[in-house]
């Protein structure tokens, strides 16, 4: 029977495999593993590169990514006596350095329990949320290694800092005022004075540059577009500073606390910022007058420029000289008229 000899059965033309028969050679029983397999046949690994070695599993994980083992060579201890110099200098190098690690493996965000309260989600112009929790530890981190830089630099000599610090263009920082607590006064106009000259003298002051942002700010019907602008809406009144060094901002925040202390503490009737506000105003509107300003001595009731000298009880002891001369000069042509008019009926009627 050919088809035996053939290798084939029947209608099936697949080849039978070949017979082992005892006693073959090892080289004729092994069946190759990739033989047995279907697909692909995997790239053919050459001796060159020497035998597999199996990965060891190990349950803390490779030491290449353990991004926290670098903190660990931080220096803690401190082996001998050290001037408080010396003690500021080493905490806010530690501390820089403890910063920069942490940016640099971007592990930015605490745990669950050292986290704060989230705020409420800002948006971009694209639907994009700005405000996420690991931009705003981030850059909370990014401020803290700022001024701490700041610092060294100043009370270290000869300080480096570390290779990844880039220093910001602008510093700024906000100050928020107490409308919630004085909702009776009004910070925004004591803050900008007329035409805005007050905000400018501050400006010019500290050299740094003052926006009034947050609710309030803006009027209603006088919004702005832009995003940020926006975005400050939805937060409490501020004032936001913005200067290239962190003296112009500290400036910039006393004078701001200035006037809100001043405005919280003192009556509206007593501020002298107030009244000198209102007599720039009057000024510039063309309609002050010279004795607006004059304020009573004797009767405290009456100070400021809201009541004329006229009016208090103690105006004859305060009045100024000009409206002594003001009342002679009176005085005098009342007294030449009434001569006049006297002279006038004593001259005789012709005909009698």
């Amino acid at each position: 029977m050919s088809w035996r000899n053939q290798g084939i059965t029947g209608s099936n033309n697949i080849p039978l495999g070949k017979a082992r028969h005892f006693g073959a050679g090892e080289e004729d029983g092994i069946i190759e593993e990739r033989d047995l397999k279907r697909g692909r046949d995997p790239e053919p690994r050459s001796e060159a590169d020497g035998p597999r070695r199996r990965k060891k599993r190990n349950r803390w994980g490779d030491a290449s990514e353990n991004k926290a083992a670098g903190l660990m060579g931080l220096p803690t201890a401190i082996l001998s006596s050290m001037t408080s110099e010396q003690l500021e200098a080493y905490t806010l190098h530690l501390r820089i350095e403890e910063i920069s690690q942490k940016l640099r493996i971007d592990d930015v965000v605490p745990a669950d329990g050292d986290r704060s309260p989230s705020p409420p989600p800002q948006y971009d112009n694209h639907g994009r949320r700005i405000n996420t929790r690991e931009y705003r530890y981030r850059k909370r981190l990014e401020d803290e290694r700022h001024k701490l830089v700041e610092r060294a630099m100043k009370t270290i000599p000869n300080y480096h800092p570390p290779q990844d610090y880039r220093r910001p263009t602008k510093t700024q920082e906000k100050v928020y005022v107490p409308v919630n607590d004085y909702p009776e006064i009004n910070f925004i106009g004591l803050l900008i004075g007329p035409r805005g000259n007050t905000l400018k003298k501050m400006e010019n002051d500290s050299g740094a540059k003052i926006a009034i942002r947050g609710k309030g700010s803006v009027k209603e019907g006088k919004g702005r577009s832009d995003a940020a602008h926006s975005s400050n809406q939805e937060e409490d009144l501020h004032c936001l500073i913005m200067a290239d060094t962190e003296e112009k901002v500290n400036k910039a925040k006393q004078l701001i606390h200035n006037v809100i202390e001043t405005a919280a503490s003192i009556p509206e009737g007593q501020n002298e910022l107030k009244r000198n506000q209102l007599r720039e105003l009057a000024a510039l509107n063309g309609t002050l007058r010279d004795d607006e300003n004059q304020a009573c001595q004797n009767c405290a009731t009456h100070a400021g420029t809201w009541r004329r000298l006229r009016s208090c009880p103690c105006a004859n002891r305060s009045r100024p000289k000009q409206q002594q001369l003001q009342r002679e000069q009176r005085s005098e042509a009342m007294a030449e008229r009434t001569n006049r008019w006297t002279c006038t009926l004593e001259i005789p009627q012709p005909g009698f």
